[in-house]
């Protein structure tokens, strides 16, 4: 049989490793999350360097093409200007005229696209080495985050092990009863099965308390439950490693408070 003052310092600490084991599920569940976040930023600037890299790749393939047209174009007129010594009549040097204006727009449009597509070119050109090289960096980021989120998981996983295992050890020193109980508490009340009881209440539900159960909670005398959201009471004075306040009578049975909140 243990007092009802080492039940509650055995229930605080399990509390404390509930929480802990708590916040490390946090980390174990929540590692898929921030490595698809890290992935999806480098995925999303990786997209922006590939829609840079297409769009400077168009206007090369454009721009040579044009240029091959354009020596097209100049072959084209310098036919049509030698044929106009050879012209034997006013609707011949006419038409010739036509086909070299025509010539001439083809080249001027050709001109003015290549040059245009020079300058865009060396824009992306400086924009695309910006964005492979914040690739690399993201690149490195996303792999240190990868390894630190590796790293995260498994000690979270350690760290689950070790209170899990600490945890059945204090449970085997309690009543069956009692760590049933608590179970039972701990999963309608999201991991907390424990809470102080301060001023007269109940810190998590604000419920008052009688009078002599506070009094009883405070000497940690007895095991209380409160009677409102039924988990378990303790008054952090009476926990404390020194200064303890005397043990009037020792009790291993948990008394439900059904009538403790005023």
């Amino acid at each position: 049989m243990t007092d009802a003052r080492t039940q509650l310092a055995s229930l605080l600490k399990m509390q404390e490793l509930a929480l802990e084991i708590q916040g490390a599920r946090g980390v174990v569940d929540g590692a898929p999350g921030r490595l698809e976040e890290a992935e999806n930023r480098f995925r999303e600037r990786n997209s922006e360097y590939v829609a840079t890299k297409e769009r400077f790749d168009a206007i090369e393939a454009d721009r040579r093409a044009r240029s091959l047209e354009l020596a097209t174009l100049e072959e084209t007129r310098k036919h049509f200007q030698d044929s106009l010594m050879q012209v034997k009549n006013q609707r011949e040097y006419a038409a010739v005229l036509k086909e070299i204006d025509a010539a001439k727009a083809r080249i001027g449009e050709h001109e003015d696209a290549i040059l245009a597509s020079m300058e865009e070119v060396e824009a992306l050109s400086g924009d695309l080495e910006a964005r492979a090289a914040h690739i690399e960096s993201e690149r490195s980021i996303v792999e240190a985050e990868r390894t630190a989120i590796a790293t995260d998981v498994a000690e979270a996983e350690s760290r689950i092990e070790r209170a899990t295992a600490e945890r059945r050890e204090i449970e085997a020193t309690l009543p069956p009863a009692l760590v049933a109980n608590v179970r039972r508490v701990e999963e309608g009340r999201r991991g907390i099965f424990l809470v102080k009881a301060d001023h007269e209440m109940c810190s998590a539900c604000h419920v008052r308390l009688r009078p002599q159960v506070y009094q009883e909670i405070k000497q940690a005398t007895k095991v209380h439950i409160c009677g409102n959201c039924r988990r378990y009471l303790y008054y952090e004075p009476a926990l404390a490693p020194s200064g303890r306040p005397p043990i009037q009578a020792p009790g291993s049975e948990v008394e439900a408070v059904n009538g403790g909140a005023v």
